[in-house]
Protein backbone atom coordinates (compact mmCIF):
# COMPACT_ATOMS: atom_id res chain seq x y z
CA UNK A 1 0.00 0.00 0.00
CA UNK A 2 1.57 3.28 -1.20
CA UNK A 3 0.22 5.51 2.29
CA UNK A 4 0.73 3.29 4.95
CA UNK A 5 -0.68 5.15 8.23
CA UNK A 6 -3.76 3.26 8.11
CA UNK A 7 -1.98 -0.11 7.98
CA UNK A 8 -1.48 -1.73 11.58
CA UNK A 9 0.09 -4.59 13.19
CA UNK A 10 -1.15 -5.52 16.81
CA UNK A 11 1.81 -7.62 18.16
CA UNK A 12 1.49 -9.93 21.60
CA UNK A 13 4.34 -8.43 24.05
CA UNK A 14 6.63 -11.13 24.76
CA UNK A 15 7.93 -10.69 28.30
CA UNK A 16 4.13 -9.97 29.65
CA UNK A 17 1.15 -12.67 29.46
CA UNK A 18 -1.64 -11.46 27.81
CA UNK A 19 -0.78 -7.92 26.99
CA UNK A 20 -0.41 -6.19 23.06
CA UNK A 21 1.23 -3.15 21.33
CA UNK A 22 -0.19 -2.00 18.27
CA UNK A 23 1.82 -0.23 15.71
CA UNK A 24 0.72 1.76 12.59
CA UNK A 25 2.99 1.86 9.56
CA UNK A 26 5.07 5.39 9.48
CA UNK A 27 5.62 6.79 6.06
CA UNK A 28 9.03 7.90 4.84
CA UNK A 29 9.11 11.43 6.23
CA UNK A 30 8.82 10.19 9.97
CA UNK A 31 11.28 7.11 9.10
CA UNK A 32 13.79 10.17 7.96
CA UNK A 33 12.83 12.91 10.75
CA UNK A 34 13.64 9.65 13.13
CA UNK A 35 17.02 8.91 11.41
CA UNK A 36 18.09 13.02 11.18
CA UNK A 37 17.23 13.04 14.89
CA UNK A 38 19.65 10.35 15.81
CA UNK A 39 22.28 11.68 13.52
CA UNK A 40 21.94 15.23 15.26
CA UNK A 41 22.34 14.22 18.43
CA UNK A 42 25.30 12.31 17.77
CA UNK A 43 26.80 15.06 16.31
CA UNK A 44 25.93 17.00 19.18
CA UNK A 45 27.90 14.62 21.35
CA UNK A 46 30.91 14.10 19.11
CA UNK A 47 30.96 18.05 19.58
CA UNK A 48 31.07 17.86 23.64
CA UNK A 49 34.22 15.77 23.10
CA UNK A 50 36.63 19.27 23.08
CA UNK A 51 39.28 20.26 21.18
CA UNK A 52 42.36 18.26 22.66
CA UNK A 53 39.90 15.11 21.74
CA UNK A 54 39.73 16.38 17.98
CA UNK A 55 43.83 17.04 18.44
CA UNK A 56 44.90 13.50 18.95
CA UNK A 57 42.94 12.28 16.32
CA UNK A 58 43.84 14.78 13.67
CA UNK A 59 47.68 14.12 14.38
CA UNK A 60 49.19 12.48 11.97
CA UNK A 61 49.90 8.87 12.10
CA UNK A 62 53.70 7.70 13.00
CA UNK A 63 55.76 4.50 14.17
CA UNK A 64 55.32 5.58 17.30
CA UNK A 65 51.31 6.10 17.47
CA UNK A 66 50.52 4.18 15.13
CA UNK A 67 49.07 0.08 16.50
CA UNK A 68 50.02 -2.65 15.33
CA UNK A 69 46.95 -4.22 12.41
CA UNK A 70 44.26 -5.97 14.18
CA UNK A 71 43.35 -9.43 12.96
CA UNK A 72 41.03 -9.80 10.27
CA UNK A 73 38.53 -12.40 10.05
CA UNK A 74 38.05 -13.79 6.39
CA UNK A 75 34.69 -13.13 6.46
CA UNK A 76 32.70 -10.64 8.04
CA UNK A 77 29.31 -12.07 9.02
CA UNK A 78 26.51 -10.11 7.08
CA UNK A 79 24.18 -7.67 9.11
CA UNK A 80 20.53 -8.88 8.45
CA UNK A 81 19.38 -6.06 10.90
CA UNK A 82 18.33 -2.58 10.72
CA UNK A 83 20.76 -0.99 13.57
CA UNK A 84 18.50 0.63 16.36
CA UNK A 85 21.29 2.97 16.95
CA UNK A 86 19.94 4.78 13.87
CA UNK A 87 16.64 5.88 14.21
CA UNK A 88 15.87 8.00 17.45
CA UNK A 89 13.30 5.65 19.84
CA UNK A 90 11.38 8.48 21.25
CA UNK A 91 9.91 9.69 17.48
CA UNK A 92 9.28 6.11 16.19
CA UNK A 93 7.78 5.11 19.23
CA UNK A 94 5.80 8.04 19.87
CA UNK A 95 4.60 7.84 15.90
CA UNK A 96 4.09 4.10 15.69
CA UNK A 97 2.22 2.94 18.59
CA UNK A 98 -1.59 3.89 18.40
CA UNK A 99 -2.99 1.33 21.09
CA UNK A 100 -2.54 -1.10 23.65
CA UNK A 101 -4.09 -3.12 26.63
CA UNK A 102 -2.68 -1.84 29.25
CA UNK A 103 -5.21 0.20 31.82
CA UNK A 104 -3.84 3.51 31.00
CA UNK A 105 -4.39 5.34 27.91
CA UNK A 106 -2.24 5.24 25.00
CA UNK A 107 -0.84 8.61 24.72
CA UNK A 108 2.68 10.23 24.65
CA UNK A 109 3.37 10.57 28.44
CA UNK A 110 2.30 7.31 28.90
CA UNK A 111 4.64 5.72 25.99
CA UNK A 112 7.06 7.93 27.44
CA UNK A 113 6.78 5.75 30.51
CA UNK A 114 7.22 2.88 29.07
CA UNK A 115 9.96 0.71 31.16
CA UNK A 116 12.90 -0.08 29.43
CA UNK A 117 12.52 -3.65 28.28
CA UNK A 118 8.99 -3.16 26.70
CA UNK A 119 10.14 0.24 24.87
CA UNK A 120 13.60 -1.43 23.46
CA UNK A 121 11.16 -4.31 22.44
CA UNK A 122 8.94 -2.09 20.65
CA UNK A 123 11.60 -0.11 18.94
CA UNK A 124 13.05 -3.39 17.51
CA UNK A 125 9.39 -4.87 16.25
CA UNK A 126 8.76 -0.99 14.31
CA UNK A 127 12.43 -1.41 12.33
CA UNK A 128 11.06 -5.08 11.72
CA UNK A 129 7.93 -3.80 10.09
CA UNK A 130 9.23 -1.35 8.17
CA UNK A 131 12.78 -2.80 7.29
CA UNK A 132 11.90 -6.85 6.98
CA UNK A 133 14.90 -8.68 7.32
CA UNK A 134 14.95 -12.26 6.37
CA UNK A 135 15.36 -13.58 10.16
CA UNK A 136 11.59 -11.30 10.77
CA UNK A 137 10.03 -12.60 7.81
CA UNK A 138 7.06 -14.27 8.28
CA UNK A 139 7.16 -13.56 11.91
CA UNK A 140 5.72 -9.67 11.64
CA UNK A 141 1.81 -10.17 12.03
CA UNK A 142 -0.45 -9.76 9.24
CA UNK A 143 -1.37 -5.88 8.66
CA UNK A 144 -4.73 -4.64 9.80
CA UNK A 145 -6.25 -1.72 7.52
CA UNK A 146 -8.85 -0.82 10.74
CA UNK A 147 -7.37 2.54 12.50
Amino acid sequence: MAVRSTVTHKLDIPHEDGEWIEFKELGWRTLESAREMKARNALLSFRDLGPDFFRAVSTPPTPENTPAAPVVAEEAPEVDEVPIETYDMSILLRSSIVAWSYSVPCNEDNIDNLDQRTASWALKEILKIHFPTKASLGKVSEPSNVL
